[in-house]
């Protein structure tokens, strides 16, 4: 379970009794963990670590931490995902130590506009994240990213969102008492393909402050209003040349992506010291082997793709492509 009140390292909730600890040898918690020790850069501190963080159920990876400074108020941190044989990615710079969720939203609230409850567009749909508070509210490194979620009636809180279809702003600017921010709020299409026609409400959430809407809104789902969301269907389905050339191209881009994942240290570095965007896909193309093209398509990548967690998505996706390939072979 998530705890608002605990120091965060990225977006991780961090134990601050661990913050205290004498810390150990990070090759005897890898040992103990039964994960590989050959990916540590050899620049990583040895001693020092202790287990910070747990990721939430189900996302399957633990962080470590050792302190970068005297008053711990940096971290190197390494994450460790998957089951045994688990693997380990060490960040290659110090991470600052975070305030609290409940520190850093404290005073703000998030709210459906007079303007979205009266003109309801499920397609339009936005929110004012207000300063309630008495105080004038600072970002401390959070951005105001929005999800809306269907859920039936009677259903309970907040569904399910995809991190993709988040709406909202990277930088959110300070807010004195009583002003707010308007952001969109947008539904993912894959709950559309699950809706079914009656009464629904609709949430937003805020999941980097976990600020949720205290009202939902109430809409009927009619069979019209969901077809009018579902995807168009193409007239005839693809031939198996035109499948197997897709399905060909898309393992290029996964087995990229795993390799990414894989020498995520040494792929970060060589980004942070390119001169220019140029450079940097350069230097990606020729440490993974891959066309500028696929380069391109790692550098644009969703840092989140690179987690193994559990399930590991990436290499369902890989034995999936593969299976339906030598279908079709």
């Amino acid at each position: 379970m998530r705890d608002d009140t605990a120091p965060q390292i990225g977006g991780y909730d961090v134990d601050r009794a661990a913050l205290e600890l004498d810390g150990e040898p990070l090759r005897a918690i890898l040992a103990r963990l039964g994960t590989s020790t050959d990916a540590i850069p050899p620049t990583t501190p040895p001693d020092g670590w202790r287990l910070m963080a747990e990721a939430p159920v189900g996302e399957g990876s633990l962080l470590l931490g050792s302190p970068a400074d005297a008053a711990r108020r940096r971290w190197h941190v390494a994450q460790v995902s998957g089951s045994a044989p688990a693997r380990v990615s060490v960040h290659p710079d110090p991470q600052p130590l975070r305030q609290s969720v409940a520190e850093r939203r404290a005073g703000l609230a998030i709210r459906w506009p007079a303007i979205t409850r009266e003109v309801l567009d499920l397609d339009a749909l936005s929110v004012d994240i207000v300063n309630d508070g008495d105080e004038r509210w600072f970002p401390d490194g959070d951005a105001f990213h929005v999800f809306a979620s269907l859920v039936p009636s009677g259903g309970g809180g907040v569904g399910s969102f995809y991190y993709g279809w988040a709406g909202g702003q990277d930088h959110p600017f300070p807010l004195d008492p009583g002003e707010y921010a308007r952001v969109p709020a947008r539904i993912d299409s894959s709950q559309w393909r699950e809706a079914r026609p009656g009464p629904y409400v609709v949430h937003a959430f805020e999941p980097s402050l976990r600020l949720t809407t205290d009202e939902p809104l109430h809409v009927e789902l009619t069979s019209e209003l969901i077809a009018a969301h579902q995807p168009a269907s193409s007239s005839a389905p693809p031939s198996a040349d035109s499948e197997r050339r897709s399905i060909e191209d898309r393992l290029v881009l996964v087995r990229a992506y795993l390799a990414a994942r894989e020498r995520f240290p040494e792929l970060a570095a060589a980004i942070r010291d390119a001169r220019d965007d140029h450079a940097a896909l350069a230097r990606i193309a020729d440490l993974l082997g891959v066309t500028d093209d696929v380069a391109q398509a790692v550098s644009a990548m969703q840092l989140r793709r690179l987690r193994a967690g559990a399930p590991d998505v990436l290499q369902g996706e890989l034995d999936s492509l593969e299976q339906r390939l030598r279908e079709l072979r």
